[in-house]
């Protein structure tokens, strides 16, 4: 079973999942209930069945004795029936990832050599794009921010967020430290993030978590 990273520290804790099996090997590792099984079905791709699938399994090894399920909102944010704990849930071509806490968090993980330069001044602001340019790694600069934005607005939970202007990372040493700092600036919120990576199996993964 491919549960390739467990995480846990003071922020909450994270699972993250390799994509190996098919969907019928995952579906034998895992208990549904009606509400799960009826929305597995309306998956009609085989990947989307192994996410789902993979983020079930991932939540039961995290929280193995009464596993509460998981609720999405009208615009598709999770949480958790009858658990404390926030979850935030992400998937990339080969991994799912779900990180667990008492806080405020997001989680976003993307493929570490995936093509964005199309969007990037949709998602960066002339400063970010300052700092990937100058960076002697832009791939993964570019990738850094796209993700920690992703993680940022997954947290906030306001819809119609632009990255580019309301949501800014404060440039900062990747190549020394893995934690760093963002902010959302938009009309209903004024929040500050911690946030934090590593790169699994040729992937970046990035967490934050709301101050």
């Amino acid at each position: 079973m491919p549960l390739i990273e467990k995480i846990a520290n003071q922020n909450g804790t994270i699972g993250v999942w390799e994509l190996k099996e098919t969907a019928d090997d995952l579906l034998k590792t895992v208990e549904l209930n009606p509400a799960d099984t009826e929305r597995l079905e309306s998956f009609k791709t085989e990947n989307r069945q192994k996410e789902f699938l993979a983020t079930r399994i991932l939540l039961q090894n995290l929280i193995p004795e009464n596993t509460p399920t998981i609720h999405r909102d009208k615009f598709g944010k999770p949480s958790l029936i009858n658990s404390d704990l926030n979850i935030s849930i992400t998937h990339s071509a080969d991994l799912a990832a779900i990180i667990l806490s008492d806080k405020n968090i997001g989680i976003d993980v993307e493929q570490r050599h995936r093509n964005i330069d199309k969007v990037v001044t949709r998602f960066a602001c002339p400063a970010e794009i300052e700092f990937i340019e100058k960076s002697n790694d832009p791939q993964l600069v570019k990738i850094l921010l796209w993700s920690a934005k992703e993680a940022i607005f997954k947290c906030c939970g306001i819809q119609g967020v632009q990255f580019n202007e309301q949501i800014k990372i404060t440039p900062f040493d990747y190549n020394a430290q893995s934690n760093f700092s963002g902010a959302l600036r938009h009309p209903d919120k004024e929040v500050s993030y911690e946030l934090f990576f590593r790169i699994i199996k040729n992937n970046i993964l990035v967490y934050c978590v709301q101050h």
